[in-house]
């Protein structure tokens, strides 16, 4: 039983059923499956509910963060968890299999049951106390979630959008746990990069799935672009401004009229070499209102003389650049704000036209003020342009039409098209990697 109590880390789950006793241990790029010999079937155990302590999601955080002092064990059906999700457990069995697997329950620990809002784990939990179990508590899963704890373990697909992705179509988790992902541009061998911005590095992901870091000391780099010539460029956050990481490191703008920038965002590299980027400044910290006076913002043209032009100071939180493929449109995503903008690209580079272009369905009023969730921006070959939102993945039509929404099992922060001919659809967000297989392309040119 060694083997079954180790991998806490991972998301593992004890399966019981009439056949066979199950480990099924689920990982970011795999999944294994030990079977045991069947135990012998007895009655289902008798306990009945009693008062029990139902945990809150700052309780069950920090059980989660002490996984050798603890067994959570997960009463709900194989689909259920599936369906909803779960936490990080260790044992999976229905409250009529309790029984017969209680001597694979550890009792050197405390015990916590878990179903959908905390029913079943409550009659587990009785039971499992007249059977000599310390329980710590009860937990509902759905509960849970709706006070902001993370679920794992549930299974993502996407919606039927005509031209985009299949119906059904799965959200392949590529690896979680990431300190920060950002700007995720891909490479001409099929493999993306995106930034892992708080450990101030690049990370590499190859068409295999291998991970690997492709540059340190990025001096805070937050979203990347990818120039003809294969020249890496940055916005950074350390000193903020517009930068070239390779072949040579090379400052491109730091300030405007003599100041400073505050926090650049994201940006976007045309192929005549201008530049389009954002500035909303610090974000606010989590759960706080916007701030009374609003923060000074900015959406900059940067011309391949090195000159700086301000395009707009009055989108509250401007996010996420994006350029259509013909690149006469720019498109804008404003966090704050329920619409995403776009401008008309003028010859010269210059932006015109400012308009609201499509309506987000992830914007909402929130306690500490309006968002949409609004962040990085994607275009397609076909010129549909994908978002990413509080919703998912907003797709729209080249005209602003909504499409459809990929939901996700984290609020994605950016988004790129990469692999071998540009089909599949890389998203990042709260340390997580995501891929989609789509049925388009992305744009065929460096960069995102």
């Amino acid at each position: 039983m060694r083997n079954i109590e180790k991998p806490l880390r991972r998301k593992t789950f004890l399966s019981a059923t009439s056949a066979t006793f199950k480990l099924l241990a689920i990982s970011a790029g795999s999944t294994a499956l030990i079977a045991y010999p069947a135990l012998s079937q007895t009655s289902a155990p008798a306990g009945t509910s009693q008062t029990e302590n139902v945990l809150n999601r700052q309780q069950v955080d920090q059980l989660l963060a002490a996984p050798d002092k603890v067994t959570f064990i997960d009463l709900r059906r194989a689909d259920e968890i599936a369906a909803i999700g779960s936490l990080p457990v260790y044992l999976n069995i229905q409250v009529s299999e309790l029984d017969r697997f209680l001597p694979y329950i550890p009792r050197d620990r405390s015990v916590v049951t878990i179903s959908n809002h905390a029913g079943r784990a409550k009659r587990a939990a009785s039971y499992l106390r007249t059977q000599g179990y310390t329980v710590t508590g009860v937990v509902g899963v759905e509960d849970y979630a709706s006070e902001g704890g993370t679920l794992y373990g549930k299974l993502y697909t996407s919606p039927a959008i005509d031209g985009v992705v299949a119906a059904g179509t799965r959200v392949e988790v590529i690896r979680e746990g990431f300190d920060g992902t950002e700007g995720p541009v891909a490479l001409t061998d099929g493999s993306i990069i995106f930034t892992e911005n708080r450990a101030d590095r690049i990370v590499r992901i190859a068409p295999d799935n291998s991970v690997s870091t492709y540059l340190e000391k990025t001096g805070g780099a937050n979203a990347l672009a990818i120039g003809a010539k294969g020249e890496l460029l940055a916005v950074q956050t350390t000193t903020p401004g517009v930068a070239q990481l390779q072949p040579a490191s090379n400052v491109l703008a730091a300030t405007y009229s003599g100041k400073p920038f505050n926090r650049p965002n994201d940006l976007a590299l045309a192929r005549s070499g201008n530049v389009y980027f954002s500035d909303p400044g610090a974000p606010p910290a989590a759960g706080t209102p916007a701030p009374a006076v609003p923060v000074k913002t900015g959406l900059y043209w940067l011309n391949p003389r090195g000159q700086v032009k301000l395009i707009a100071s009055d989108i509250p939180r401007p996010n996420g650049v994006a350029l259509s493929p013909d690149e006469k449109t720019l498109y804008v995503a404003n966090t704050w704000g329920e619409h995403l903008i776009a401008f008309n690209v003028q010859p010269d580079g210059n932006l015109a036209g400012r308009r609201d272009f499509a309506k987000l369905a992830g914007f909402r009023n929130a306690p500490e003020g309006p968002t949409s969730g609004a962040d990085g921006i994607a275009v397609d070959a076909a010129g549909r342009v994908y978002v990413a939102t509080s919703a998912g993945v907003e797709v729209f039509s080249p005209e602003g039409a909504a499409l459809g929404v990929i939901a996700l099992p984290k609020q994605p922060q950016n988004l790129a098209f990469g692999g071998a001919d540009r089909s599949q659809l890389y998203v990042v967000g709260r340390g997580s990697v995501y891929r989609i297989k789509t049925l388009t392309k992305g744009v065929d040119r460096p960069g995102k």
